[in-house]
């Protein structure tokens, strides 16, 4: 499994983005963590920052967000 896709935390007002670079080595995954502030119709609003990591840290946050009651969003956000 690959942490990919929006995230949404249970208060509504954070965002967070996980995709891979797609000019990743073959494995050798780095992946990208966007966290955007969200809008009150829970969409990404302004990003704060964004964090470049490999497969492992990426898992690891990924996994606790959800333990923590952040919820999967819709894969289409953002998208032009």
């Amino acid at each position: 499994m690959y942490p990919e896709g929006w995230l949404l935390d249970p208060s509504g007002r954070l965002i967070v983005h996980f995709f891979s670079d797609s000019r990743s080595f073959k494995g050798w995954s780095i992946f990208y963590m966007d966290k955007w502030s969200a809008s009150e119709a829970g969409t990404p609003y302004s990003l704060k920052n964004r964090r470049k990591v490999d497969l492992e840290p990426a898992l690891e946050t990924w996994n606790e967000l959800i333990q923590n009651g952040w919820r999967q969003i819709s894969d289409h956000l953002g998208e032009a």
